[in-house]
């Protein structure tokens, strides 16, 4: 039996009676298999594109108006009622929002519409945060920080927001500086 890579020698049928007589091809089997298959177009190449998506835009805000005056808040949690995340938004230097005593805590507002922010302004308590983020969203899932520390010392932080735009905007603070929670005088955004 020959080894499999070797083919296997054409042999013409014998003649029967009656029939016409068979035509020897005119190339052998190990030819016809070498033989370059010319005539089949080779594949182009696949190209994909992704579409660019559309450039996310917000209001402005020429007059330079704290946009938190009428937003909504809301806190991971508040020491006690009279501590509620909407008092960091009221506009009141005496009243603040004072979370629970434990860490992570967060305070978020939501400017109710897309806005073109050019700053976040945070005026803490006594009870500041040493690490936390300045985060900004479109959904109020999705999070993007733009300021972060591990060195916070309290008093007035503002930050640049560089015309970035969102609609959602928090401090998520990971450390505190003594034992009681966060607290936040006001939360501004403009």
């Amino acid at each position: 039996m020959p080894a499999p890579s070797v083919p296997s020698p054409v042999v013409p049928p014998a003649p029967v009676a009656g029939s016409e007589p068979v035509v020897q091809p005119s190339v052998t089997w190990s030819e016809a298999v070498a033989a370059p298959i010319t005539g089949v177009p080779k594949p182009s190449p696949t190209v994909t594109s992704r579409p660019v998506p559309p450039k996310v835009t917000g209001k402005a805000n020429p007059a330079g108006a704290n946009l938190a005056l009428t937003g909504f808040a809301a806190a991971s949690s508040i020491e006690a009622d009279h501590f509620a995340a909407s008092e960091a938004i009221d506009g009141d230097p005496s009243t603040r929002w004072s979370s629970g005593f434990a860490e992570p805590q967060w305070l978020r507002v939501d400017l109710r519409e897309r806005r073109s922010l050019t700053e976040v302004t945070l005026v803490w308590e006594h009870a500041h945060a040493i690490a936390y983020r300045v985060d900004v969203s479109l959904d109020g899932k999705t999070w993007k920080p733009i300021f972060s520390t591990t060195a916070g010392a309290g008093g007035t932080v503002t930050v640049d927001a560089g015309g970035t735009v969102a609609r959602f905007v928090r401090m998520y603070g990971t450390k505190r500086s003594n034992q009681y929670g966060f607290s936040l005088f006001e939360f501004q955004v403009r």
